[in-house]
């Protein structure tokens, strides 16, 4: 058996399992063609990744740059790759507005439609242009929960998991309730899933409580209980129902079901914080402080050293639904059958199996990290996870999913990055095959 990466080269749109990014051209090292440019000036940094950044670098270390270029027509060939790139800008951010306007509007249809009967479950008219966060405020299922009351009695997180959470919360809070007390501080209270959803409230999750909780399946790739089957099920036949609706003259323009699903796109952005301010980020504190160095901040804030608990190593996240089928359709929001060995654009992932419960095959296969001898060798599967079952790995951990034999699969995928702290001081390419030392030109001691 070959446990080593094949590529896929099938790009269809519905179907296979080829990833969101352009098609790469890899090349001999004696061919003299040079990035798909003009052999005869093969300077083209419009085409050439690597020209754009040497000439951004050269632009932020030179304050003449430009006087290092004898042909004019080079720096008309830069002025032409950078206003081709601003353009892309403008034109994306475009289209993605214009997007997520009309997937409100079908968010709101959706659920005036579903629950139009229930004076309970009115869609909010606080919802202003783009933002979609409080489509669901009247939700009787699907909006934010404020209380710990509330968020177990709504039956979202596993007990383990909802145990995890409230214990650690508790014994840190009492912890800084004493510590108020010997200073003769005001009262600390217990903070709510409210505060933590809106990053109101840092949160350290007990190790030893983590330890009873989490299975390490191999290096750098932990698996623990996280939603329950009823959330779970409910999360797929929303997405199901909205992928449908989006297939009627109103809104195929959209072609929701063709992507991934952003959660924050059709106003469920509090699944995404409330997974990554209550474990992501607290667990990646003490599972990725080596690997992926995100226990060293690598900056300070004035005079003080940075707190990790005050200043989250991590501080962006994305959340997204991916849909895979042994019966591909966009109907459904499950246009893949697999996906082909890649990386995230990710320090961290958490993958949550949504289900079904019926679906056979999409085991997820992980060819090692980056930057490490074991990159592109098969080095561990994780057979069918369970429904509601957690992943946590490194987003530069080389990972695929297998063919869906039967059924439908749905998972659940929440990026997280470091940008003030990790990437604020690396370059995308040291970034991507895990190098962290001074020599990078983007580390502080070059600016």
């Amino acid at each position: 058996m070959d446990n080593k990466i094949n590529d896929d080269s099938n790009h269809r749109s519905i179907g296979g399992g080829a990833i969101n990014e352009k098609p790469r051209l890899y090349q001999n090292k004696d061919e003299k063609s040079i990035g798909g440019g003009d052999v005869e000036n093969s300077w083209n940094p419009r085409d050439n990744l690597s020209y754009m950044l040497h000439a951004l670098v050269g632009l932020d270390r030179y304050p003449n740059y430009l006087s290092r270029f004898g042909d004019v027509s080079d720096m008309n060939a830069l002025e032409n790759a950078l206003e081709s790139r601003l353009s892309d800008v403008r034109r994306q951010r475009s289209e993605i507005l214009e997007r997520r306007n009309g997937i409100q509007q079908l968010v709101r249809k959706y659920i005036l439609t579903n629950n139009g009967n229930d004076s309970g479950s009115h869609v909010s008219e606080e919802v202003e242009g783009s933002d979609n966060s409080m489509l669901w405020s009247h939700h009787p299922s699907l909006s934010p929960p404020k209380t710990w009351l509330e968020l177990r009695a709504r039956n979202i997180l596993k007990e383990q998991a909802f145990k995890v959470a409230y214990k650690s919360i508790s014994k840190s809070s009492l912890k800084k309730k004493q510590k108020a007390k010997s200073q003769k501080s005001q009262k600390q209270m217990l903070p709510t899933v409210e505060e933590i959803v809106n990053a109101k409230a840092p949160v350290d999750l007990d190790p030893a409580l983590l330890e009873d909780w989490m299975c390490q399946e191999m290096f750098d790739v932990y698996s623990f209980p996280l939603l329950t089957n009823e959330f779970c099920s409910l999360v797929r036949k929303t997405l199901r129902e909205l992928s449908a609706l989006a297939e009627t003259d109103e809104f195929s323009h959209l072609q929701l079901g063709r992507r991934v699903i952003d959660l924050d796109t059709i106003g469920l952005g509090w699944v995404t914080d409330l997974l990554f301010h209550l474990f992501i980020q607290p667990i990646s504190r003490h599972l990725f402080s080596t690997s992926e160095k995100l226990a060293d901040c690598g900056h300070t804030t004035g005079d003080v050293e940075c707190d990790s608990e005050t200043i989250p190593i991590l501080d962006w996240r994305q959340g997204y639904v991916a849909g895979y089928s042994a019966n591909p359709t966009t109907s459904k929001g499950a246009t893949r059958h697999r996906l082909v060995p890649h990386t995230d654009d990710s320090e961290v992932t958490l993958n949550c199996c949504l289900g079904e419960e019926n679906f056979e095959g999409g085991n997820v296969e992980f060819y090692g990290l980056r930057g490490t001898p074991e990159e592109g060798q098969l080095v561990g599967k994780v057979h069918r996870p369970n429904v509601g079952t957690a992943l946590l790995h490194s987003g530069r951990h080389l990972h695929a999913v297998s063919n869906v034999s039967s059924g439908d699969r749905y998972a659940l995928i929440v990026w997280a990055r470091s940008w003030r702290n990790l990437r604020s001081n690396t370059c995308p390419c040291c970034w991507l095959n895990r190098r962290q030392d001074s020599t990078c030109i983007c580390d502080k001691r070059w600016n």
